[in-house]
């Protein structure tokens, strides 16, 4: 479902047309707090007949800075953290304070788009699927601590098993990170809303939820599954519930 669209400038204006979940590339009108996200639109650093004179840039400084290639984007306001930028797509992190309707402003050389309108909700959780396992890709981001390699067919879940899932999109966390930054490994930095995992509609036990340590962004969730009562096959779903929100990722379970 796209974002609702923002009336698009006239003449060579940067444009922003749609905010899609930076976990899945799917395109939503509702999106995470602290989440990181990717703007697509035109003309982000100047007109189009001088697009093959600008550079494209990532950064993989931490802090996450707030302007790149001479561009930023804002959020109520408020400058967002960004990764990536080139003239069609912009990737930044969400604020984690901000929820509820949210205007997204583009300011490039080439100009100043107008707002476009998203949801920010306070807690959607989502699962990251960057996964690879040879020439299968789009994996879930679930790994078993056994033997610390991604769950998938051929790796199945077991019961008594040991997982932690990375994902984005969990919400504010006590103690606070600033957006950007690199989340800390002493304290670690828990979810303020309570997390569930459940397997087949069997619950796991949660140890841990909130921000993975040293990382931007990026949440995990490291949990047991139960010796008993977790139903066995293919596509067996496990359902991550937080803040009215939830997600469901097929998985293989084995005894």
């Amino acid at each position: 479902m796209p974002a609702e669209r923002g009336h698009r400038p006239s003449g060579n204006s940067p444009s922003g047309e749609s905010v899609v979940c930076g976990c899945s590339g799917a395109s939503q009108a509702r999106q995470r707090a602290g989440a990181t996200s990717t703007c697509y639109g035109s003309g982000n650093q100047g007109p189009p007949t001088d697009r093959h004179t600008v550079i494209v840039l990532a950064s993989t400084d931490v802090p996450l800075p707030t302007v790149l290639a001479d561009s930023c984007l804002t959020a109520n306001g408020v400058v967002l953290p960004m990764v990536f930028v080139s003239p069609a797509q912009i990737n930044a992190q969400l604020p984690f304070q901000i929820n509820g309707n949210t205007d997204v402003v583009l300011r490039t050389p080439g100009g100043t788009s107008d707002a476009l309108r998203i949801t920010i909700l306070p807690a959607a959780p989502a699962v990251f699927r960057s996964g690879t396992a040879g020439p299968v890709t789009d994996i879930p981001t679930i790994v078993r601590a056994s033997n610390n390699s991604l769950a998938t067919a051929s790796n199945p879940i077991h019961p008594n098993d040991r997982i932690t899932i990375y994902l984005t999109g969990m919400g504010q966390t006590s103690p606070e990170v600033a957006p950007g930054a690199a989340a800390p490994s002493e304290p670690l930095s828990s979810a303020v809303l309570p997390v569930t995992v459940s397997i087949g509609g069997t619950s796991l036990f949660v140890d841990y939820a909130g921000l993975a340590p040293g990382m931007v962004g990026v949440y995990q969730i490291n949990a047991l599954v139960p010796f008993k009562g977790v139903p066995t096959g293919f596509d067996i779903p496990l359902t991550i519930s937080q803040g009215g929100s939830s997600t469901t990722i097929p998985v293989r379970i084995v005894n």
